[in-house]
């Protein structure tokens, strides 16, 4: 019954704070927004190895952060580590974590990020993290399908991390599924769903989400859209039984708050 009255909890801060994305949430439309900037592309192919990565950054922390990328990032390139995309944290719509950005970062498979972890330098290397974020969750997954990506800077983009009810497992994607069609019309598009991620954090006890879910959007109220269907009303139940917990953010390449 806990698991149930808090999914309903949830179900119902998720309509309420996505039913205002284009007034509170986002406020500049996409016209406003400089086309003709680069546009950033994620190009992996299957069985390649991807991290999402959220930072918090702690205040005053910059010789911290840089002193760690120093030791990292060389490391991590020696076993094909590749810096892809970053996207700005425009607002977190639901969520205690306040991550600003969200980068992707990929390996050539999983052995080699196991190859890294595996380097003896490297627990002194990531023990350096607490001193540079508040909190630093890492996403990772081994691409399931080939993957090409380019992240429009007029676009919006949306990501959900759901943990799913263990007790009815298959919820949460019967609610995906039954407004795939709702989101097209609302000029929505599922563009890449990582499923079971290996996660890494310092600061919290979370167990490991069961998906991130990205959606990229034509204008800024296309998920409001979405909640005036009728296939939403009739699968929003499903979100509501199929999640335990969830964290909805909205994001774009340069910034749109």
């Amino acid at each position: 019954m806990t698991i149930n009255r808090t999914a309903l909890i949830l179900a119902s801060t998720f309509t309420i704070a996505l039913s205002m994305p284009s007034s509170s949430l986002l406020a500049q439309s996409s016209s406003s927004n400089t086309s003709s900037a680069t546009a950033p592309r994620l190009s992996v192919t299957k069985g390649q190895y991807l991290s999402v990565i959220m930072p918090e950054a702690k205040s005053d922390s910059d010789a911290a952060r840089q002193s760690y990328y120093r030791q990292a990032l060389p490391l991590g390139q020696k076993f094909g580590l590749k810096r892809e995309v970053q996207l700005k944290i425009d607002n977190r719509v639901i969520s205690d974590y306040k991550p600003t950005g969200l980068i992707f970062f990929s390996y050539p498979d999983q052995a080699s990020e196991k190859q890294l972890a595996s380097q003896p330098q490297w627990p002194a290397i990531k023990a350096l993290r607490p001193e540079a974020w508040n909190e630093l969750r890492i996403y990772s997954a081994a691409v399931e399908n080939d993957l090409d990506l380019t992240f429009d800077p007029a676009k919006y983009y949306t990501l959900v991390v759901a943990w799913t009810n263990p007790d009815k497992p298959d919820d949460y994607q019967r609610y995906l599924k039954g407004i795939e069609n709702a989101v097209s019309s609302a000029g929505g598009r599922f563009i890449y769903k990582m499923n079971n991620p290996n996660m890494e954090a310092h600061a919290t006890s979370l167990k490991a989400p069961n998906q991130l879910t990205f959606v990229e959007w034509d204008a800024p109220n296309g998920f409001a859209r979405v909640q005036k269907t009728e296939d939403y009303k009739a699968s929003a139940p499903y979100f509501g039984s199929g999640v335990t917990k969830v964290e909805f953010y909205y994001m774009s390449v340069n910034g749109k708050s």
